[in-house]
């Protein structure tokens, strides 16, 4: 009840941004996107929006640097011209080229691709499928002149849930994660980094990061923020797409997220346990089937859990609709065994990178060996 408490004040308090004075840094800004490949019945359309509002911030001192695999060109060209039209002053690279293969990341790979393009001496790695709120660019280079950090990184929720399996990833993302960001930002130092949004200075990256190792493993993100320091969570939180139509994709992308943070801070990880009661409940009611106690405990502090993820996504600007509560309590039940799951040997699937990862070094492609 405790944590509840806090992570509803922190989401509540927090702020879309925060108005700073400019700051006059004539310094260019790279912004590198790669684009996962397109499935054969997918269109560009979502990932294109998204984009867009980082396109429309375009100004003389930024450049975006957008990786597209070769056999996608042709689906990105109707966007691409659209732009053209549309912000024909936009500084937009487009390196349209077979998926890079560099390193055992995918990410990292095409992360190296652009860096060759890049002409700016700040960079912002940032994923596809993030939304820019409308100033953020500005917002952005602003606080990371002005803070004097390593290292800028963006929390990100999801606002819109359009059908009911997208709910386990706003689930995730606004009740488990945000707010643990926000804690870790308000109470702690951060020593991690999300790939929502991550802004450096080139120079600093060549000095320190050795691309064979950032290469090597899963999570890029939370290696570069241990490698940078001081990393300072941003004022600013971007907003994800839910992606997962069907539930079990999105079950899929739930268990890689929790897998992930479990191979980045086992020992943070177990450490949720403690914070997880439902457990503790399920587990008295299953050792004491008669116990009304253990039941009403298990039942008082589902209901306690589903209260606090509606507050949750409320202050976040996601709406649960009342259609969706069943699947909350399904949710407060079966997050507590995923924290017991995610011990086990089995490996996550990254499916935009034709890749199975069975830990934070061990990776295969789907069909081989590679």
């Amino acid at each position: 009840m405790g944590w509840w408490a806090v992570a509803v004040a922190l989401v509540m308090r927090r702020r879309a941004g925060i108005r700073r004075p400019p700051v006059d840094d004539p310094r260019k800004l790279s912004i590198f996107k790669p684009l996962p490949s397109l499935a054969a019945d997918d269109s560009p359309a979502r990932l294109a929006a998204a984009l867009e509002s980082f396109v429309c911030q375009l100004d003389d001192r930024a450049e975006l640097l957008l990786g597209i695999e070769e056999q996608d060109g042709p689906r990105w060209r109707a966007v691409l011209n659209g732009w053209l039209v549309q912000y024909p002053a936009a500084g937009v690279k487009v390196i349209c080229v077979p998926r890079p293969a560099q390193f055992l990341s995918p990410k990292v790979s095409w992360f190296y691709t652009l860096a060759r393009q890049a002409t700016g001496d700040l960079w912002m790695w940032s994923d596809a499928d993030m939304v820019l709120p409308a100033g953020g660019l500005r917002a952005l280079r602003d606080e990371f002149a002005a803070s004097g950090c390593a290292l800028l990184t963006t929390p990100y929720i999801v606002r819109k849930v359009t059908q009911a399996a997208m709910l386990l990833e706003a689930l995730f993302a606004d009740v488990e994660f945000y707010p643990g960001v926000l804690a870790c930002r308000q109470f702690g130092s951060v020593r991690f980094a999300m790939g929502a949004g991550m802004m450096f200075d080139a120079k600093m990256f060549r000095e320190k990061v050795a691309w064979e190792k950032l290469g090597c493993r899963l999570a890029d993100d939370n290696a570069l923020g241990g490698t940078l320091s001081p990393v300072r969570v941003s004022d600013l939180t971007l907003e994800t797409l839910a992606a997962s139509a069907r539930w079990r994709d999105a079950a899929q992308h739930y268990l890689r997220w929790h897998k992930t943070v479990r191979w980045c801070r086992p020992s943070g990880y177990a450490g949720e346990l403690l914070i997880v009661p439902v457990l503790g409940w399920l587990g008295f009611a299953m050792v004491v089937p008669g116990s009304l106690t253990a039941w009403l405990g298990l039942a008082a502090t589902m209901q306690m859990e589903v209260l606090a993820a509606w507050l949750l996504c409320r202050s976040a600007g996601c709406r649960i609709r009342g259609r969706h509560i069943p699947a909350v309590e399904v949710w407060s039940l079966l997050r507590a065994l995923t924290w017991l799951a995610c011990w086990l040997p089995w490996p996550v699937v990254f499916r935009s990178q034709k890749r199975i990862w069975w830990g934070l070094y061990r990776s295969a492609a789907i069909g081989g060996n590679g």
